[in-house]
């Protein structure tokens, strides 16, 4: 079963609600952009339910649809099926028709602008001397370690082109030429908001607040580019259309998608194997049981271990910025899901000392850091933990 992917552009602004309560006087109601896998997936769940309007009552009450082929693909509200966010990046669509892809940058990428000059520098691994207090994570063997010829400090809105990811993934030196200032494919724009009664349904007296929207860049004209998301899916099984209209966000707005082929850079495994270490880098946030320690790592002897059946490397640095926090709401349901802490995408581990049979890794990435006995079935579903390998 291959990956489809899908081209998704927001028909106007769109809001993807952080998780902080709005809605009083004067209050701001943040925007979130790119959002989390889950919201694509709900997205993309409620398109494939309207195949079978008829039975969504029943789809709600956890029984079975009678339709054996979308029943495979969405399962229950307590046991999903196949479908799948197997890949999430942000893309634009430019004058060529061609299709141009970026993601945020790792933890360990930073990028400096001083004087209209930039240049880009990587955190590495260093040990640090007894004695000496920071605060990285003491139980790893090493720290991530910013080394640079002159001061500067770094600069966040900036994202790596697809020429970078490739790059990256080679364990290869970055250049100004690799990035992408993220203002050139969406903004943030404010709106006001007017809270009404709930019994009236008329308009609150004094009751304004703020919601941030984002508005990516799009244009129906002949060579400028659109900003959109590219979204891999998994499991669909040929139920989900090659185009359409999903419901995107805070108050449901419109977003077109359409099927593209995406060609994704890769990671050279037998580079890997050849230099006995890589990097893992988090693709979607991290849902783990040890809030930032991945799943399958487990501590031996005082040190930390990714372990199978017959592979296993030690983690001896992290670099994992300070936690999120992710819920949203159950439509099936009709309720909030419960909050849980994340270690955010672009999260990097280190890992050396490899030894068993490097294929271990392939499925590793496939099996995306879930216990084959997962209890949070929904979140799996719903595309966390998805992860990229990188030469190191």
């Amino acid at each position: 079963m291959s990956i489809e992917y899908r081209f998704v552009q927001p028909v106007d602004t769109v809001s993807i609600r952080g998780n902080k309560l709005f809605g009083d006087p004067g209050s701001i109601g943040e925007d979130s952009f790119p959002p989390t896998p889950s919201v694509l997936a709900g997205a993309f769940r409620s398109h494939l339910l309207t195949k079978a309007a008829d039975k969504i009552g029943d789809f709600t009450q956890g029984i079975r649809l009678s339709d054996d082929g979308l029943h495979t693909v969405l399962g229950t509200i307590n046991e999903p099926g196949r479908f799948t966010i197997a890949r999430l990046l942000l893309a634009q669509r430019n004058a060529e028709d061609k299709l141009e892809l970026f993601m945020p940058l790792p933890a360990d990428v930073k990028v400096f602008d001083e004087d209209k000059t930039v240049w880009v520098c990587t955190l590495e691994p260093q040990a640090i001397p007894e004695g000496v207090q920071s605060s990285q994570i003491q139980e790893l063997p090493f720290v991530p370690v910013l080394r640079q010829d002159k001061q500067g400090k770094p600069e966040s809105g900036w994202l790596l082109n697809k020429a970078g990811i490739a790059v990256y993934l080679k364990g290869q030196a970055l250049q100004p030429e690799h990035l992408e200032k993220q203002e050139t494919l969406w903004k943030t724009e404010s709106r006001v908001g007017i809270g009404l009664s709930a019994a009236s349904r008329t308009a609150d007296e004094g009751k304004l607040f703020t919601v941030n929207h984002t508005t990516v860049r799009q244009s129906e004209h002949e060579g400028k580019s659109t900003a959109g998301l590219l979204v891999g899916l998994y499991g669909c099984n040929g139920q989900l259309p090659k185009s359409g209209f999903i419901r995107l966000g805070g108050d449901g707005r419109a977003a077109k998608f359409s099927l593209v082929e995406a060609d994704l850079p890769e990671t050279p495994l037998q580079q890997i194997e050849q230099q006995g270490r890589f990097k893992l880098l988090l693709h979607t946030p991290g849902l783990f049981g040890s809030g930032w320690l991945p799943n399958g790592v487990v501590k031996i002897d005082g040190r930390y271990e990714l372990r199978s059946d017959d592979f296993s490397a030690r983690l001896c640095c992290a670099a994992v910025p300070r936690h999120e926090v992710i819920s949203g709401w159950d439509l099936a349901r009709w309720q909030p899901k419960v909050a849980e802490r994340i270690a955010p995408t672009g999260s990097v581990y280190w890992f050396d000392e490899i030894t068993g049979d490097i294929s271990a890794l392939g499925k590793l990435v496939k099996d995306r850091l879930w216990p084959e006995n997962a209890e949070n079935t929904q979140r799996r579903a719903e595309g966390y933990n998805r992860i990229q390998l990188a030469c190191w």
